[in-house]
């Protein structure tokens, strides 16, 4: 039986930054990194990457901090979004630079992971190219670096069996381009960033594309361009810029000090809401004139239901090649606000009545946010913070936590107003809200650890990226060295003489809970089933940085406070973050 020091399962951007950095700290570890696909990089992984497949980010802002992607070494240019084939490169070469391609075991699945009397895991582990039994690997330390993206989640239809086309996930699209490239008529479901990519494919390959949005989900995404006012900003940028970030309210930033007092003044005061909310409709103001979604029927019905300052990582960026609107406009994409009642022989039935003759069904429906993984035993499910605790006093603390909440940001205490287009939909002014659909599944410490003091003392697991953000790179670093830290045991707050039980707990839930209200389903948001990190991206950020004892306000002590405040944060701000650890 092979035994490891530590099993990293997922060998995307989150899992090779874990690897990488535990190995800057622990270089005699015995390390085994596992994934099921055939080739590394997760969501970039090369059998995922569809025609057309972009980042939002642009050049130099997504990359590791002691690995540039540079224009000369990848097929990338400057100011321009990067492509899928790109980023997939860019994750191999640093694999190979820093040794970590031998360590990772592609087409091994962990099916299951038992814990073991002893702290360590009994990982299940299962080839999904070959018909071999299933083997055993123990590891003292296990982290789930899966992510969000790795299984899809693909709805039921009634009378699914009948319709006899084509019907796959957006994750399946890559193998599946030409069934579209084929069809005449296509069928996308969702209006999320996969939908306007499924969307612009097929129309641009001649396809005539029925976009279908349910009237009780998010509704359509906000569709960001790639540059907008006059200073010729993106929404990456600001969301990286600490100046803006003090417009978003966020519960776990900086409540002390001048930043403390800016922050109590704008979302704590009637006065400081009003600027709050100036500043969310002016950047509204500048998406719908780029797209200008009043000049034609069907653009208007794609015009968002609800203000940005809701919106999370629902957001899209216009990297696309030609003006995706102009589609609409020229005819060759059809919006419909409805539900999908049912499917038969080459039609799919709208709930509105209309139906639908088409080739090719693509559901771009999301993702499974649940590990991958099955843990053993089953009843430990609650201990990892996979799901709710029902205990009385974790009742409690989940209804202080929303009441400090509501009284230190009032302005998330009432549910999105939801503007739907008219027409057949029914209108809807307020979402609906209940404790179920606002209370976070999710119940991990700083979105990484379990909260359970016995896990907490025997430092056995965390689950990295189990969260979607707008500066998911830099956040996985942070993220990795803290995982770190607790695994060796040097995290100051959390050793076993200064372990605060009940702050841990309160605060996981605080922190999720917060996620839950901020970036609720019914505004698009991820609150609901993940940590959903917008423009709080840079405050969490602060936050591990702050418990791993490294500066908070990293360009302060470089360049002064001008650019600390103005100036964006990228991936170079952090070089080296390890060896100054």
């Amino acid at each position: 039986m092979e035994r490891l020091d530590i099993a990293i399962i997922g060998a995307g951007w989150h899992g090779l930054a874990m690897a990488k950095t535990y190995l800057e700290v622990c270089p005699d570890a015995s390390m085994a990194i596992f994934d099921g696909a055939a080739s590394i990089g997760g969501t970039w992984a090369k059998e995922r990457l569809y025609p057309g497949l972009k980042t939002n980010n642009l050049l130099g802002t997504y990359e590791f901090s002691d690995f540039p992607m540079t224009p000369g070494r990848f097929d990338v240019k400057e100011g321009q979004h990067i492509p899928g084939q790109a980023v997939h490169e860019y994750l191999t070469q640093f694999a190979d630079h820093f040794y970590l391609t031998s360590r990772i075991q592609l087409r091994q699945k962990v099916e299951t992971a038992e814990l073991l009397e002893d702290g360590s895991w009994s990982l299940r582990i299962v080839s999904t190219e070959l018909e071999t039994e299933p083997r055993t690997v123990v590891a003292k330390k296990l982290v789930v670096a899966t992510g969000l993206t790795s299984e899809p989640f693909m709805p039921k239809f009634a009378g699914e069996k009948d319709f006899n086309r084509p019907l796959f996930h957006a994750k399946e699209l890559r193998d599946r381009a030409d069934e579209v490239e084929k069809a005449r008529k296509v069928v996308v479901l969702g209006g999320n960033k996969s939908a306007w990519d499924t969307c612009f494919f097929a129309a641009k390959t001649g396809a005539h594309v029925h976009m279908v949005m349910r009237p009780n989900g998010g509704g359509p995404s906000w569709v960001w361009p790639v540059l907008f006012s006059p200073f010729k900003v993106s929404v990456q940028r600001l969301a990286a810029t600490r100046f803006f970030t003090w417009f978003d309210p966020c519960i776990w930033s900086e409540s002390s000090g001048t930043v403390g007092w800016v922050r109590s003044a704008l979302h704590g005061t009637r006065l400081g809401r009003v600027v709050v909310s100036k500043f969310w409709n002016t950047l509204q103001g500048f998406a719908q004139r780029a797209h200008r979604y009043d000049d034609h029927p069907e653009t208007r019905r794609l015009r968002p239901w609800v203000s940005p300052f809701w919106m999370g990582n629902s957001l899209s960026i216009h990297n696309y090649a030609s003006p995706w609107f102009d589609l609409v406009r020229e005819g060759k994409i059809t919006v419909h606000i409805a539900n999908v009642s049912s499917l038969s022989d080459g039609t799919v039935h709208l709930s509105n009545g209309e139906n639908l003759n088409v080739d090719a069904f693509v559901c771009c429906t999301g993702w499974a946010t649940e590990p991958p993984v099955r843990f053993l035993p089953k009843e430990i499910k609650p201990e990892l913070g996979l799901q709710r605790s029902n205990s009385i006093e974790d009742r409690k603390m989940t209804e202080m936590a929303r009441a400090e909440i509501f009284r230190r940001l009032p302005a998330v205490r009432g549910p999105p107003n939801r503007h739907l287009p008219p027409g057949k939909a029914i209108p809807v002014t307020k979402a609906p809200t209940s404790p179920s659909k606002t209370s976070s599944g999710y119940q991990l410490y700083r979105f990484l650890v379990p909260s359970d003091e016995k896990l907490l003392r025997q430092r056995n697991i965390a689950f990295i990226g189990s969260h979607l953000a707008l500066n998911a790179t830099m956040i996985a670093q942070l993220q990795a060295l803290w995982v770190t830290a607790f695994f060796v045991d040097e995290l100051p707050h959390l050793t076993a003489d200064t372990l605060d039980h009940n702050k841990v707990r309160y605060e996981a839930i605080l922190h999720n809970e917060y996620s839950a209200i901020r970036h609720p389903h019914e505004a698009g948001g991820a609150g609901t089933r993940c940590p959903d990190l917008a423009f709080d991206c840079l405050s969490y950020m602060d936050l591990l940085g702050n418990d791993l004892g490294l500066p908070r306000y990293r360009k302060y002590g470089r360049t002064g406070v001008w650019s600390e405040i103005f100036y964006r944060y990228g991936p170079s701000d952090f070089k080296g973050m390890v060896q100054e650890w």
